[in-house]
């Protein structure tokens, strides 16, 4: 989640959803490898790095807080073994989105920093101080990540942590603001992929919704594209939010000789969709037309002679 406001269904969606995954793993004695962490001391000097907000969390009463970095994180936290946890998932997922956007320099040269909340009521307080939506796990103000991260989640911080990092890495590499469909599918696309890649070879398996709609609810890619927020009809934020991951997925992951960074680049600087997929999509698809036939194609979802439903990923 990023710093746009979200409605409470949209929310009450992802937490859902990272539930359903989160619900799905099964036994195993596989923990994550850690990074080396470095102590940090703490002081005024130092907080100016912050936002104001970053400094005020650092305040807030009956949090320990302790501090220390990675190569490209300062982490928050009050247990070690937790900054280390993420440390670990951090490092891999930050890498693994630059990989992905083919993205070579960060535009910031300070680190991102991390601030683990470990208990529920500490999250709430944050949330009930800052104005956060009650339902997000999670949320990325430019340069810094707030993570509700409680020791019950282990092995793994979650999923809500590659999320913002995907936030993140937009913030570093992009200059503007993506429209609120491509950002949120940008992150939700790359949260599954990582997360997956992440875990899997640990023995754990986590199941997602498929991103499919049936075609009653499908929306067109030009209402998708102008949305400048969330529907306002809470029965069409579920097929946003899934088509905008969906299709996403269909353009970095089908397509991955083209340029997503361009295409993301061109939609922050105020580009029409259809010129931003014209000029980076091309030579696969002849105009928006046949990009939309494509979308359709994976997007809505089937029903078999068996009466199942197929479609997605």
């Amino acid at each position: 989640m990023n710093p746009t406001t979200c409605p409470p269904f949209a929310s009450r969606l992802r937490a859902a959803l990272l539930a359903s995954a989160c619900a799905a793993i099964s036994a195993s004695a596989a923990t994550p490898g850690t990074v080396p962490l470095r102590d940090l001391s703490w002081d005024h000097e130092r907080a100016q790095e912050l936002s104001r907000v970053g400094q005020q969390v650092l305040e807030m009463e009956g949090i320990p807080w302790q501090h220390a970095d990675s190569e490209r994180f300062i982490y928050h936290y009050v247990h070690r073994w937790m900054a280390e946890r993420a440390a670990g998932e951090a490092e891999t997922f930050y890498a693994a989105v630059k990989r992905d956007l083919k993205a070579e320099e960060d535009r910031w040269e300070n680190k991102a920093h991390i601030f683990l909340f470990e208990s529920g009521d500490a999250w709430r307080a944050f949330v009930e101080k800052f104005g956060v939506d009650r339902w997000s796990g999670g949320l990325c103000r430019d340069n810094e990540i707030f993570v509700c991260s409680p020791p019950k989640a282990r092995p793994f911080t979650g999923i809500v942590l590659p999320h913002e990092i995907a936030h993140l890495a937009v913030h570093r590499f992009v200059r503007g603001r993506l429209p609120v469909w491509l950002g949120e599918g940008f992150a939700e696309q790359q949260a599954r992929r990582h997360f997956t890649a992440y875990t899997r070879p640990k023995g754990y398996r986590f199941h997602f919704p498929p991103t499919v709609v049936e075609a009653s609810a499908y929306l067109p890619l030009d209402e998708l594209a102008s949305a400048g927020s969330y529907p306002s009809d809470p029965a069409k934020v579920a097929a946003f939010y899934a088509e905008a991951t969906r299709l996403v997925q269909m353009l970095m992951e089908d397509h991955p000789d083209a340029d997503f960074l361009e295409f993301l680049q061109m939609m922050a600087n105020g580009t029409k969709f259809e010129t931003a997929v014209e000029r980076v999509y091309g030579r696969h698809y002849r105009n928006l037309e046949a990009l939309e036939e494509r979308f359709r194609e994976v997007a809505i979802t089937k029903i078999t002679a068996a009466g199942n439903a197929e479609g997605g990923r």
